[in-house]
C-alpha cells in the first residue's frame, strides 16, 4: 500500500489491536516479524507478524483496488516462506471507499491458491469502541457504524482519558485516518473542543513520511534516485503537515509546493509550517522561498 495512509495504518497495527486482530484473525497477541527480501529487489511486506501458535500473519493495507494484487500475495507468499521456511496466513485488509473488488483466488495445474479479502466497512465499530486498547479506537473510525457522529464522539471520549502525550499521538492518527472517509472536517471540530494542541513537525508519522521518501531514494543506488527520493519524501511530509494543521485549506497550497525544485527551498518550507498559524501567513513566506 504505497500511499500516503500506509505509515498510519502500519504504525496502529504494529502495536497489536487485540480487538481488531481477534476479529480477522482470531488471535489476540503476537510478534511483529521484520521481513525483506534484498536478494532480489527492494520489496517489503506491510506487515508480518508470528502469533503465540507460531503461525506467521502477513497483512497488506489497501486503500484501492488492484488488478495486480493476486500476483503480488502469490509472490509474497514464496518470498516469505524461503525466508521463515513457514507458508503464512495472508490477508489483505482493503480500507477504501470505492467497492471492493480484488480478486484472491486462483487455482491452476498444481496450484490451488487463495488469500484472505477483509473490507474494514464490514466490521462492526461498536466491538472496536469497548476495547482499551487505543489502536482498537483509532481504527473503529474506518468500520461500519451507524451514527458517524456518535462514534467520533466516544473515539475521542476514549482517548480523552490517556496521558496527554499518548492522547496527542493517537488524535493525530485519528485525524488523518478520518480523511479516508471524508471525515476529517468533523473530526477536526471536534477535536477543536478538547483542551490540547498538536505540533505537526513533532509528529512521528511527520518525520517517518520524509524519512520514508529518502531511504526509497538511497535503495535506487543512484545520485539521481537519491534526490528524487529526499525531494518525494520532502512533498509528502509537507503534504502531510498541511492537512494535519490546516486541513483542506492546506492541501491547497501542493501544487505550488511541487513546483518547488529545490530541495533546500522545499526544507526551508516545511519549517515554515510549524511557525506559520494559518494559511494567509503561510502563504505570506511564500515570495521569500520562491
Amino acid at each position: 500500500m504505497h500511499n500516503k495512509y500506509d505509515i498510519t495504518l502500519k504504525d496502529i497495527l504494529k502495536d497489536i489491536p487485540k480487538v481488531f486482530l481477534r476479529l480477522i484473525t482470531g488471535y489476540e497477541t503476537g510478534r511483529f516479524v521484520d521481513v525483506q527480501f534484498p536478494d532480489i529487489q527492494l520489496r517489503e511486506p506491510d506487515l508480518v507478524f508470528e502469533v503465540e501458535d507460531g503461525k506467521l500473519l502477513h497483512f497488506e493495507i489497501q486503500s484501492r483496488n488492484e488488478n495486480v494484487m493476486m500476483a503480488r500475495m502469490y509472490l509474497y507468499s514464496g518470498f516469505i516462506y524461503n525466508q521463515n521456511k513457514k507458508l503464512p496466513v495472508q490477508i489483505v485488509l482493503y480500507v477504501g471507499n470505492e467497492p471492493m473488488n480484488m480478486q484472491n483466488h486462483m487455482e491452476g495445474e498444481g496450484v490451488n491458491y487463495s488469500y484472505k479479502l477483509i473490507d474494514i466497512r464490514e466490521i462492526d465499530c461498536s466491538q472496536l469502541l469497548e476495547s482499551d486498547c487505543p489502536e482498537d479506537i483509532v481504527l473503529a473510525i474506518l468500520c461500519k457504524t451507524g451514527d458517524v457522529d456518535a462514534t467520533i464522539r466516544k473515539i475521542l471520549d476514549k482517548l480523552s482519558i490517556l496521558p496527554p502525550k499518548e492522547r496527542e499521538s493517537y488524535i493525530r492518527k485519528l485525524l488523518y485516518l478520518s480523511d479516508l472517509r471524508k471525515l476529517y472536517p468533523k473530526v477536526k471540530m471536534e477535536v477543536s473542543k478538547m483542551p490540547i494542541t498538536i505540533d505537526v513537525e513533532d509528529s512521528d508519522i511527520f518525520k517517518e513520511g520524509e524519512m520514508k521518501g529518502r531511504m526509497e531514494g538511497k535503495m535506487e543506488g543512484k545520485e539521481e534516485g537519491l534526490i528524487e527520493g529526499e525531494r518525494r519524501g520532502l512533498l509528502e511530509g509537507i503534504e502531510l503537515g498541511l492537512e494535519l494543521k490546516y486541513g483542506t485549506a492546506g492541501l491547497e497550497l501542493m501544487n505550488m509546493v511541487r513546483a518547488i525544485d529545490s530541495l533546500d527551498k522545499l526544507e526551508e518550507f516545511k519549517n515554515l509550517i510549524r511557525k506559520a498559524g494559518s494559511v494567509d501567513e503561510l502563504k505570506g513566506f511564500w515570495g521569500n522561498i520562491i
